[in-house]
């Protein structure tokens, strides 16, 4: 799921699973990102509501970086399910 419309370079976004807390599963997401290291992301939560963060703000950042992100979650998501 997509979150408000980004402000400047901080874009919001949550991965919605068929069961469980929607935000206990995000929040595992970002610490699983965390774990890995390659990639920075943070969250917050809106009126309850468990959102990732990504803030692209560095020249630096190329198009490998957001795959690698990308992978990182999907990986993170296939784990959570087949638990």
């Amino acid at each position: 799921e997509v979150g408000p419309q980004p402000e400047l370079s901080v874009c919001m976004y949550r991965y919605h699973p068929k069961n469980g807390d929607v935000n206990e599963f995000n929040l595992k997401l970002v610490e699983l990102v965390k774990e890995d290291g390659r990639v920075f992301i943070s969250s917050t939560n809106l009126n309850g509501v468990t959102w990732l963060r990504l803030a692209v703000l560095s020249f630096r950042t190329r198009l490998k970086t957001i795959d690698i992100l990308l992978e990182i979650l999907k990986e993170g998501v296939r784990e959570q399910i087949e638990n």
